[in-house]
């Protein structure tokens, strides 16, 4: 009986003993889809941005006192004729997850569209951005290592090879 209680007094000090991290980030981020973004072939050439077509690029500005981070996905691809686009967002762990999401297909092709997305409640710090496409198939996920601490912006792409890039 001795031993089986010495046994769990030692497992209950190895359970307390255990590291807690000084200070979690808890964060409950909530996205914003800016503007009704309009299929870059609808463009005019010049309002077109410089990114070529078989990219897909995220341009990214933090703003640590309003705690905003501004994305530009540059290439994103959607049906032609979505009724409404929009996305989501989760933070977990130290990722951060976008997901982009369009509803109703309106027509039997494809489109690039350029979407202005602002997170809120986005605290200092190092973070992994993954971005979930509907129609990456198989290609290379849009995802980048984000130091907000020190790099307030930036910029990176994957290239594309499938319809509609």
């Amino acid at each position: 009986m001795k031993r089986i209680l010495f046994f769990l007094f030692l497992i209950g000090l190895l359970i307390s003993c255990t590291k807690v991290p000084e200070n979690p980030v808890v964060m409950n981020p909530t996205i914003r889809l800016l503007g009704i973004p309009q299929c870059n072939h609808l463009k005019l050439a010049n309002a077109i941005a410089e990114t070529h077509n078989s990219q897909s690029c995220v341009e990214f500005v933090f703003d640590q006192e309003s705690k905003k981070l501004s994305l530009k996905h540059l290439n994103a691809g959607f049906n032609c004729c979505p009724e409404s686009l929009w996305c989501t967002v989760v933070y977990r762990n130290d990722t951060i997850i976008v997901q982009e999401y369009e509803k109703s297909l309106g027509c039997k092709c494809n489109c690039l569209y350029d979407l202005n997305l602002e997170l809120e409640d986005i605290e200092p710090g190092k973070y992994q951005l993954r971005m979930i496409e509907p129609y990456i198939g198989t290609q290379q996920s849009l995802v980048c290592l984000l130091d907000l601490q020190t790099k307030k912006q930036g910029s990176f792409c994957v290239s594309r090879t499938n319809y509609p890039w």
